[in-house]
């Protein structure tokens, strides 16, 4: 994933943690059960998401995951084990 936090980051200016959060979000995951996932709480990812659609320029969960695949297609192999839970 370290990769895809990389790409992120030179791309959109996202932090590490940010596009961490936005690759949980690609593969398809909650805002809730991304948190749970980077041990974080709710309001946290709350906020890094608004930053997430400042820098990517994007207001809705779903257009960002739509900017990312269409920008990287690459990232939605990230996380396979993310994509196993929802399967």
């Amino acid at each position: 994933m370290n990769g895809s936090i990389d790409i992120l980051h030179r791309h959109f200016g996202l932090t590490p943690s940010e596009a961490s959060l936005a690759l949980h979000l690609v593969t398809g995951e909650t805002l809730r059960s991304a948190a749970a996932e980077l041990h974080i709480s709710y309001e946290t990812a709350r906020t890094q998401l608004k930053r997430i659609f400042s820098k990517t320029g994007t207001c809705r969960q779903a257009e960002l995951v739509v900017v990312i695949v269409t920008a990287f297609p690459d990232c939605l192999k990230v996380a396979p084990r993310a994509m196993a839970d929802h399967v």
